[in-house]
């Protein structure tokens, strides 16, 4: 069984974003104006009423730049993983990721179907049960069945969240790569649970930083992913 240790990937983390700064310091640059920068222009239109046509151009417009952003999505991950495995990357990598498009957003679609259909189901079932039993026992069901969705939701996105690493890296399919993430992070739960809140306490420094920690803390956080994701990957073909 493949393990990470979270000393040595948080180091590798910190380190290679101290040594690379002025690279990721770019890449968050680009990576601002992709995913920020058609947001605020949209958000500037928000009180003013336009005609049909320019609202139906916005919906669309908004399509578009979701795609370009999952593009760029792309692009970061393999920059990431390029520094993982010692590789060199450059800015112009961000624009690679083309061919795992299609891949990677049905993946994303169907880790979001798949919540989607829970809440669905959860829904449908609260809504028996409200019909069928008396009040108090019903809002006594919500009382102790929220916690466990809570739990539910954070199993799901703690065992999947490599799956679109998997799409990108190993060009799996998009359903084999949400099976493939649940098995390498098998018995991983809790040491995942304890990096994501290493990651979070690092992040927030970077905020409680004037914010200009961000641009250190967002690179080594990608990193530290990054690392553990190549530590674990390896039980895919094991």
């Amino acid at each position: 069984m493949t393990h990470f240790s979270t000393n040595e990937a948080v180091s590798f983390g910190w380190r290679t974003a101290k040594q690379r700064f002025w690279f990721f310091l770019q890449v968050i640059l680009v990576m601002a104006v992709v995913i920020y920068g058609p947001s605020l222009i949209m958000q500037s239109f928000k009180n003013i009423e336009l005609p049909t046509i320019v609202t139906v151009f916005f919906f669309f417009a908004g399509i578009v730049f979701w795609v370009i952003q999952a593009f760029m999505s792309i692009g970061l991950i393999r920059v990431v993983l390029a520094h993982v495995d010692g590789h060199e990357a450059h800015i112009s990598d961000l624009f690679t990721g083309g061919r795992f498009l299609v891949k990677y957003i049905v993946n994303v679609f169907l880790m979001a179907l798949f919540v989607w259909v829970a809440i669905a189901f959860v829904g449908a079932l609260y809504l028996f049960v409200f019909t069928v039993l008396p009040k108090f026992l019903f809002f006594l069901l919500i009382l102790v069945g929220t916690p466990f969705l809570f739990v539910f939701g954070i199993i799901y996105a703690v065992r999947l969240q490599f799956a679109p690493y998997l799409v990108i890296d190993k060009n799996l399919g998009p359903l084999i790569a949400i099976k493939e993430s649940w098995n390498i992070t098998r018995g991983m739960f809790w040491d995942l649970v304890v990096l994501a809140l290493i990651l979070l306490a690092i992040n927030l420094l970077g905020i409680v930083a004037l914010g200009v920690g961000l641009l250190w803390s967002i690179p080594t956080s990608l990193l530290v992913f990054g690392f553990v994701y190549r530590k674990l990957s390896t039980r895919v073909h094991a």
